[in-house]
């Protein structure tokens, strides 16, 4: 298997550390990424180091003996995954898609190394002397960052695919048709790490965090990118707090540079109501799902990612706001509050939370049907399982 492991702060990197001894309870795996063998991995995953292997790029390719084994790659849209993406086109296997749209992850591979002829052949292939034409342009500065959410860029890789596990129906339905019969669905399982914090209260999490004690904590969880509508949410919650609403909001992810979430914030008055806590350690990661009363979790635009912050805070029992569009659409009406997009103020998702924000025994009811479908579909346990049977079926 082929896959970013923490350090990285890659949502697959943790993805596949969870999905591993799921895996080597049963069979014997070879995981190669780039920092190879860490001493993080060495820590958590040694009580199976009799059936698992770490390894570098580099190891891999000193044991050609390898090349006979099975091969999985866990590709992202993001260059934690360059070294899989190249890995794969020299030897195909089973090709799991965390995103549909892999633009960004072939500019990393291409432009980002001044590989300007690979960049124009990639283009080539998924769409002919267009696609050429297109990289042309860029190169001239004729171009839009809109291009890079228009031209998904991933046939290339689902055509030479042996199979493609994807988690969910929304990227499945946007497959082409002959790469469907040789697709499984695998729901994104949540962490057995939820584990860890059974039993502790919300008094206790928001005490050991750091966190007011009293009021409706709406949550927003991981890095903070544009996609994630952070802006909606505080949008929504000045009309709330206009309307006399008491509340705080925790924004638990890193900061990104291209977007000043602080002058977001600023603008709305909400310096009172919000905390922006920076990059949240995976220790500390669970503990705010469980001091919080609602998780908003958007997405727009929508490049097919499962959301695994969703699935641990569902798992957990927190109620959580998602879009009626997209993968996270998906979760049966009594499991998550969908709400439309709004390109103009955010009247229904303000509502939606002012609905949750007075009515606890709504809350309870959405956590426990939460916690009840996870449960029942998507323990890492259920993923493991149906891994070995697609490998095997193929």
């Amino acid at each position: 298997m082929f896959s970013p492991l923490p350090p990285r702060k890659s949502g697959i990197a943790a993805y596949t550390a969870e999905l591993l001894p799921a895996l080597c309870a049963q069979r014997n795996i070879v995981v190669v990424c780039e920092e190879g063998l860490t001493d993080q991995v060495r820590h958590e995953l040694t009580v199976y180091e009799d059936t698992l292997r770490v390894i570098s790029v580099q190891e891999y390719q000193s044991h050609p003996a390898l090349a006979a084994y099975q091969h999985i790659y866990q590709i992202g849209n993001n260059r934690d995954h360059v070294f899989a993406y190249e890995a794969f086109k020299q030897r195909p296997g089973i090709l799991v898609q965390h995103d549909f749209n892999l633009h960004y992850l072939v500019e990393d591979a291409t432009l980002a190394r001044s590989d300007v002829a690979g960049y124009r052949n990639v283009l080539r292939e998924e769409y002919g002397e267009p696609g050429a034409t297109l990289a042309d342009l860029r190169q001239i500065g004729v171009f839009s960052e809109a291009q890079k959410l228009t031209l998904p860029v991933n046939r290339h890789l689902l055509h030479r695919a042996q199979g493609v596990i994807v988690h969910n129906h929304w990227v499945y339905n946007r497959l082409p048709a002959e790469v469907k019969p040789r697709t499984l669905v695998i729901p994104h399982h949540y962490s057995p790490m939820v584990a860890e914090v059974e039993g502790l209260t919300q008094q206790e999490a928001r005490a050991q965090l750091g966190l007011p004690a009293e009021g409706f904590m709406v949550l927003s969880l991981g890095f903070i990118t544009p996609p994630k509508q952070i802006q909606a949410t505080l949008a929504a919650l000045a009309r709330l707090r206009d309307q006399g609403e008491k509340f705080f909001f925790v924004v638990a992810g890193e900061r990104n540079a291209g977007f000043d979430i602080d002058a977001i914030i600023r603008s709305h008055g909400l310096e009172q109501q919000v905390i922006v806590t920076g990059y949240v350690p995976e220790s500390a990661f669970f503990k705010f799902i469980v001091a919080g009363d609602c998780l908003v979790n958007l997405r727009h635009p929508t490049v097919g990612e499962s959301s695994g912050t969703l699935a641990r805070a569902l798992a957990l029992g927190l109620p959580a706001v998602v879009h009626n569009f997209g993968p996270s659409s998906e979760f049966p009406d009594d499991v998550v509050i969908k709400v439309p997009l709004e390109l103009g103020e955010p009247v229904a998702l303000a509502a939606a939370l002012e609905t949750l924000m007075h009515n606890p025994a709504l809350r309870a009811t959405f956590g426990a049907a939460a916690q009840r479908h996870m449960q029942r579909n998507c323990a890492v346990e259920h993923s493991a399982e149906a891994y070995l049977r697609f490998a095997r079926s193929l």
